[in-house]
């Protein structure tokens, strides 16, 4: 009895004692809950108390002279605001300046000073917006036309919401709707009727201070250039232009400090082609890049222009003098231009056309600076490949500018005066010489004159064609002459076959009376040498004869 008293008092004790280590685990976990949650909000306290700290560091405001300056977290002045009076708005955390001077740094260097009417800041973002009488200029002499500007200090941007137009001291100026720029406003984004006009660039060094370009500066180069376009970028510092429409199929967005896309509709409505305009050279595109650096640019999309009248060069081929007074017009989907090298080169099927002649190929590249093989010297050459075509209505226009006085045979001259048509697989002009190479299935119609072959090659000095592989000539008279090897002399009307070849000869018809002469000629003469050896042979005979009776 008594050992069944002490199992149940063992029992009881157990069960008592896993009461009470239980307690105390709850009792631990809601102490430490508690020192958690203790440290958690002292810990916000702190860093609360960090970032106020770390405000008031970047922002200074003296009520008792109306000034505010602003720093950045390396402790480096970025702005500077003073004015004759202002009023705090404790509940919106607003102070507002009247009648305001603000400077704004840029590497401890002033960067853009602003006079201005109304300047609110606030004190919670540190942004600002300026307006009523704005007068905005920078250190490198630009001059801001605005109604309001705003200023967004986390992104260190400057805001235009209701548009600007920013003016240099030579007269280049850059408007639109709605712009954006960085604090030394140099990287510039622009939404709705953006403009881009540069009159010239007069300060070679303004140019090198802000490293447009580390090649050698060609001012003239910057002369009378104008972008129109829905959207433009520039950036000074990366060297690059971009304008864009809304016909491009990948056209770039243009953000906010908010984070909201600017939507180019509520300045522009209606699509509008990037324009581009740089000396003689027009053109309209859905989108155009520009790279100062490397003096590149490209038009992609629906891209037409023209290249109108210019001043010849004197070094040109007098041709090429005669062909820069007329209005050139073209077509393509992609060009790209590297203006330093003087080459242009098209991805796509291009047109050119000037009044009574073109050219067309799947893609047309242009050399400025051709280095020929074997040839030395430098030359203008234009190359046509994926189905080439050069049409001519006439060369009339060559007699009236005086390049062909050397041409005596007025044959000839109805030969150059006649439509040409050339086409093949690919087509190479050199320009200084008026030389041709076309090579691929090459056709060449001229009326009633016709050649096919692998290869055709025209020298114009010589007024010389050369038709190879396949060589196949019709001439005005409907002779035919096949061979390996064809080469005509327009100018002597010369024919020469190389190689396995045959010919159908039809002789012309101003030769005929002579050649029915000459002939004629040539059968009395055979005529009479006929008649005079049967004689012979009779004579012979009776001798012959005598002898035998003589016998």
């Amino acid at each position: 009895m008594q050992g069944k008293n002490e199992e149940r008092d063992y029992l009881a004790f157990e069960r008592l004692t896993r009461k009470r280590i239980l307690l105390g685990l709850i009792f631990a976990f809601i102490a430490l809950v508690a020192i958690f949650r203790f440290v958690f909000e002292m810990s916000e306290r702190e860093l609360k108390k960090i970032l106020e700290e770390q405000k008031a560091a970047r922002s200074a405001l003296e009520l008792e002279k109306p000034k505010l300056r602003g720093f950045n977290t390396d402790g480096e002045l970025v702005w500077n605001i003073e004015a004759e009076s202002l009023s705090v708005d404790e509940d919106k955390g607003l102070v507002t300046f009247s009648h305001t001077r603000a400077e704004f740094y840029d590497k401890k260097e002033k960067a853009i000073e602003v006079k201005v009417g109304t300047l609110i800041y606030d004190q919670n973002s540190r942004n600002m917006e300026m307006f009523n009488g704005i007068d905005l200029t920078t250190a490198d002499g630009l001059k801001v036309e605005t109604e309001m500007v705003r200023w967004f200090d986390f992104y260190q941007k400057f805001v235009f919401p209701k548009g600007a137009t920013i003016i240099s001291e030579e007269g280049n100026k850059i408007t639109a709707d709605y712009l954006q720029s960085n604090r030394t406003l140099d990287q510039m984004e622009g939404v709705g009727h953006v403009k881009v006009y540069i009159k010239e660039f007069k300060d070679e060094e303004l140019i090198k201070r802000h490293e447009l370009t580390r090649e050698k500066v060609q001012l003239e180069e910057f002369k009378d250039v104008i972008i129109t376009a829905e959207k433009a970028i520039y950036d000074r510092v990366r060297q690059i232009v971009v304008g864009t429409s809304r016909f491009y199929e990948r056209p770039f967005r243009i953000t906010s400090p908010d984070g909201k896309e600017v939507d180019v509709s509520q300045f522009q409505p209606k699509p509008t082609p990037v324009f581009f305009k740089k000396k003689e050279v027009e053109l309209y595109a859905n989108h155009v890049e520009v790279h100062l650096d490397t003096k590149w640019a490209q038009a992609i999309g629906n891209t037409k222009g023209k290249i109108l009248p210019s001043k010849p060069q004197p070094s040109e081929a007098p041709a090429l003098k005669v062909m820069r007074q007329q209005t050139t017009y073209f077509v393509s989907d992609d060009i790209e231009y590297f203006w330093g090298e003087d080459y242009a080169r098209t991805f796509s099927e291009t047109l050119v056309v000037q009044k009574g002649r073109f050219a067309r190929g799947g893609r047309i590249t242009y050399y400025g600076n051709y280095i020929e093989p074997g040839k030395e010297g430098k030359q203008k050459a234009l190359f046509i490949e994926d189905g080439a075509e050069l049409w001519q209505k006439s060369g009339e226009w060559m007699f009236k500018e005086n390049l062909l006085e050397g041409v005596k045979e007025e044959e000839l001259k109805k030969v150059i005066q006649q439509e040409v048509d050339i086409s093949a697989q690919r087509i190479v002009v050199f320009l200084n010489r008026n030389d041709l190479h076309a090579a691929g299935m090459v056709s060449a119609r001229q009326k009633d004159r016709e050649a096919k072959a692998d290869e055709v090659l025209y020298y114009d000095a010589e007024k010389k064609f050369i038709a190879n592989g396949n060589a196949y000539f019709r001439d005005r008279d409907a002779q035919e002459f096949f061979g390996d090897q064809i080469i005509y002399y327009s100018d002597r009307e010369y024919i020469e076959v190389n190689g396995a070849g045959t010919a159908r000869v039809k002789i012309p018809e101003k030769y005929r009376e002579d050649l029915d002469k000459a002939i004629s000629k040539i059968k009395g003469e055979k005529r009479e040498e006929t008649e005079g050896k049967n004689e012979e042979k009779k004579d012979t005979k009776e001798e012959g004869s005598a002898v035998e009776v003589k016998r």
